[in-house]
């Protein structure tokens, strides 16, 4: 059994490099909630420290929890009774947090991070081993914004990113100019991110790309399933679904609706890595294509991914950036880099990377 001894968070904020630029807004900076548990082994006695970070935006434009809402409901609903469970694993310690509260996924996901991390410490364990990955390296892919240049996706290239991710607007000439920077590379795979920027009346402009496209990710809004099964079915281009999906049930709705045939998986934004493996397995058992998502998380986040990217069935390359690509400063160590189009999983106990000495002092 395990409990939790000492709680601590810290809201950091990561400068980006480059503006990331989609239909809706411009990031120039990404805020997190940084976490560290104190995990007591009650058969051992020994502890060990394990970080985790929310992951939520600071606005509502992308999902409809902000990182002050993320951290209210820490302070509120699941600090007061964090310390008085005695628990057997992190799955179980997921399936309390749902009890203490059905909604928050970030803010749940941040806390279940940091507790897989700390019990992997305990248990001499990587995250891979104890979700039972089977893969000690995984295809990666980029993501960039509607800024892309053709120098860009040349560089991509030569590093090897076996899938490069680019956003979308609603826009005839931007569709246009798209096409013909996709049709500069046919030997690439590249899926197209609307982030919710189109409607019924203009999803016409994306029935005529070209074959290298392998999948759209969420034409519509995030309320609009039927309209996305409308899509589907009209056209022979996968869909996924991503800011539609913040928790299991809405898998269940795709699913129930056959709103999309793949689905972003983000355990940031889903409720955590139980869920996330939760709603992997639900959509392969539903014949839906699992892929995991990125959220401009920080290579603590990007370890998360990497393990869950290491599971049997995952379809595509994950939005899993080399480190250096967004930030000026991150929050970890170790760098997470790219060799010909792969990275490796972390193998080392719990998450497998060490939080920096600027960062850890803060908590």
């Amino acid at each position: 059994m395990y409990h939790v001894e000492q709680f601590s968070m810290q809201p950091v904020t990561l400068k980006l490099k480059h503006p990331f630029k989609t239909a809706h807004s411009t990031t120039f900076e990404r805020p997190l909630t940084l976490i560290k548990l104190e995990v007591f082994d009650e058969k051992t006695h020994q502890v060990a420290s394990g970080f985790g970070e929310v992951q939520s935006f600071a606005d509502l434009s992308y999902a409809p929890e902000n990182q002050q809402m993320s951290r209210t409901v820490i302070e509120t609903m699941i600090l007061p009774y964090l310390k008085s469970y005695s628990f057997n694993s992190a799955p179980d310690f997921a399936s309390y947090l749902q009890q203490l509260t059905p909604f928050a996924s970030f803010a749940k996901a941040g806390i279940e991070m940091a507790v897989w991390d700390a019990v992997g410490k305990l248990t001499n364990q990587s995250l891979a081993q104890m979700i039972g990955g089977s893969m000690t390296k995984v295809p990666v892919g980029i993501a960039f914004g509607l800024d892309v240049s053709a120098s860009d996706i040349r560089s991509a290239i030569s590093e090897g990113y076996q899938r490069i991710k680019l956003k979308i607007q609603a826009d005839n000439l931007h569709i246009e100019q798209l096409t013909r920077l996709l049709e500069q590379f046919p030997q690439q795979h590249f899926s197209l991110d609307a982030n919710s920027s189109f409607t019924p009346t203009n999803i016409e402009l994306l029935k005529q790309l070209p074959d290298n496209v392998l999948f759209i990710e969420q034409p519509f809004a995030a309320t609009d399933f039927v309209d996305h099964a409308h899509f589907q079915l009209q056209t022979k281009q996968l869909l996924s679904l991503d800011e539609s999906i913040n928790n299991i049930n809405d898998i269940r709705t795709l699913v129930a609706l056959k709103a999309a045939r793949a689905v972003t998986i983000k355990q940031g934004k889903i409720g955590g890595i139980s869920a996330a493996i939760a709603a992997i397995e639900l959509a392969q058992i539903s014949g839906i294509r699992p892929w995991i998502g990125g959220m401009l998380s920080s290579n603590l986040g990007r370890g998360v991914d990497l393990a869950l990217a290491s599971l049997e069935g995952i379809a595509f390359a994950g939005d899993i950036a080399d480190s250096q690509h967004y930030f000026q400063t991150d929050i970890t160590e170790e760098a997470l880099t790219v060799h010909k189009g792969f990275m490796d999983v972390p193998q080392r106990p719990g998450i497998g990377l060490t939080v920096n000495d600027m960062f850890s002092t803060f908590l």
